[in-house]
């Protein structure tokens, strides 16, 4: 079963695994609305690294569990470490370092299948592509 809490208050809070699932496919898009992302703060100096996700569109077009955490954030960054660390088990494992700052890594899926293939139950492939296609 999936873990559907992410974080104490601001996080990522999924109702059941129909909505994590969806979610999950919203954000293995080709069209990314949500930039996902490490960021190694240890390197820059600071306590230690963080998982991010990032939006730049309106947060009303996004599925509930990330419109909410963004809404609840007041900003358009996201710090679920755990979270993102838990989409390396789901395929996102291709990091870029757009920077050049050698500590910032968006993570994308290596591909859709093998996204598709992390899916513990085929009952919420139907869910993963109602997001994958929002």
């Amino acid at each position: 079963m999936a873990r559907l809490n992410w974080g104490d208050g601001i996080g990522l809070h999924f109702r059941n695994n129909e909505e994590y699932y969806e979610t999950l496919g919203f954000l293995a898009k080709k069209n990314r609305f949500i930039d996902i992302y490490t960021h190694d703060n240890r390197r820059s100096g600071a306590w230690g690294g963080q998982g991010k996700l990032e939006t730049h569109v309106d947060i009303n077009i996004l599925p509930r569990p990330l419109r909410i955490a963004f809404e609840k954030s007041g900003d358009a960054r996201l710090s679920v470490t755990d979270y993102v660390q838990n989409l390396k088990y789901h395929g996102f494992t291709i990091e870029q370092d757009f920077t050049g700052n050698s500590y910032t890594f968006h993570l994308f899926p290596v591909s859709l299948d093998e996204v598709i293939e992390s899916i513990e139950s085929e009952e919420y492939v139907e869910d993963f592509f109602r997001g994958y296609n929002w």
